[in-house]
């Protein structure tokens, strides 16, 4: 009876897992993937960060002569960090 009873725990934990995962592309080309809007990762999304995020430029950190405008959103969105 344990066995069964961890077996459905341990595949429905998996399955919530699984089911927050997305991934898409827009219809310009770009490319983005969400992990239960923990993670949402945005490849070459050039657009401003709202006043509602802590903000981290890597550019800032550590010049480049080409961007490649990738942003990771932490948390909802409460923490963005961003290479533009």
């Amino acid at each position: 009876m344990k066995r069964k009873l961890s077996a459905v725990i341990i595949l429905a934990l998996f399955a919530a897992l699984f089911v927050g995962c997305a991934t898409t592309q827009s219809r310009y080309g770009k490319k983005g993937a969400n992990v239960l809007n923990i993670i949402n990762v945005e490849k070459g999304s050039y657009s401003k960060t709202g006043p509602l995020t802590i903000g981290l430029n890597l550019s800032e950190i550590m010049p480049r002569e080409t961007p490649s405008g990738d942003r990771v959103r932490l948390l909802a969105g409460l923490i963005t960090i961003e290479d533009s």
